[in-house]
């Protein structure tokens, strides 16, 4: 009987081993990493056993205990699907999540540095190789993921742009896809970036933008310790303590404010549609409708 009504966990280890198979390497990342609370959760609780109510006030608990950064609804989701996966298999005849309302994805602030800031942290004593990837973040609008294994191939100095090809691998440290097809694109460089890039030394001993240190496993470097790198320097420089993504998001609100086209943004950015590059940076629009305004002065 009781391998017809397993516990909750074996399904959830079931349905993880089954369907990572067929989800990128990223995704199933972030899955994995949302099966330990649910074993909690659910423990020793049997596939049958799991009523509506139940999920309902997991929905509830969860929802209370994360943040924006690691979204309720991924909880949920993996829950959901672990269920039709217990259906499929016979072991329940209907999913009880099915009637349960998904918490709604929370809107992340966003936290962006100023150009000041920007070139204060420039300025302070940290490593030369996170100075380098806040230049070409600021200047670019890349991933972190993206720049960190750059290739001086994918750098045209003498056109000015960067092709951006491969990301990093935040689940096992290794060279993938670009995170969209669309993330596969070309970004056009200014002059001072161009300056900088040329004067980069790691150009004659590696094909990597940033070659691994010495203890490196990889020819390029996996920036494990970036974040607490960065807070440091914040910390040197008196800025106010932002993550590297921010520096994403400052380049894509100084666009913003320039008058430059949201699509624009959007290729550079690499966002697969044009409506996820505006909801993010929503917090812009005022500026736009300013500008809007301004121009019909003018007529």
């Amino acid at each position: 009987m009781e391998a017809q009504n397993p516990l909750y966990s074996a399904v959830l280890d079931a349905w993880y081993d089954k369907h990572r198979l067929r989800i990128k390497e990223s995704t199933a990342y972030n899955y994995y990493k949302a099966i330990p609370s649910l074993k909690k959760y659910f423990s020793g609780v049997r596939v049958k056993e799991i009523t509506p109510e139940m999920a309902y006030d997991f929905v509830k608990h969860i929802s209370g205990k994360v943040g924006v950064r690691t979204s309720a609804r991924l909880y949920c989701k993996v829950l959901k699907m672990s269920l039709d996966f217990a259906v499929g298999c016979g072991y329940i005849h209907y999913n009880p999540c099915n009637d349960i309302a998904m918490p709604r994805p929370k809107r992340a602030e966003i936290d962006v540095f100023t150009v000041e800031e920007v070139y204060a942290l420039l300025d302070s004593s940290g490593p030369q190789w996170v100075k380098d990837g806040i230049m070409i973040a600021f200047r670019t609008g890349m991933r972190p993921g993206e720049i960190f294994v750059l290739k001086w191939s994918d750098i045209n100095l003498d056109v000015g742009y960067i092709s951006v090809q491969r990301a990093l691998s935040r689940a096992s440290s290794l060279v993938k896809e670009t995170k969209t097809p669309s993330g596969t694109r070309r970004i056009d460089i200014d002059s001072k970036l161009i300056s900088y890039l040329n004067s980069m030394p790691s150009r004659e001993s590696s094909q990597y933008v940033f070659p691994a240190p010495k203890a490196g496993r990889h020819e390029y470097r996996v920036p494990w310790n970036l974040s607490s790198k960065l807070k440091a320097m914040c910390r040197e420089a008196g800025v106010p303590q932002r993550n590297f993504y921010s520096l994403r998001h400052t380049h894509a609100t100084i666009l913003f404010e320039a008058g430059i086209h949201p699509k624009i943004v959007q290729e550079r950015l690499g966002h697969s549609s044009i409506r996820i590059t505006l909801d993010i940076y929503s917090h812009v629009a005022p500026t736009i409708q300013r500008q809007a305004v301004e121009e019909l002065e003018n007529i």
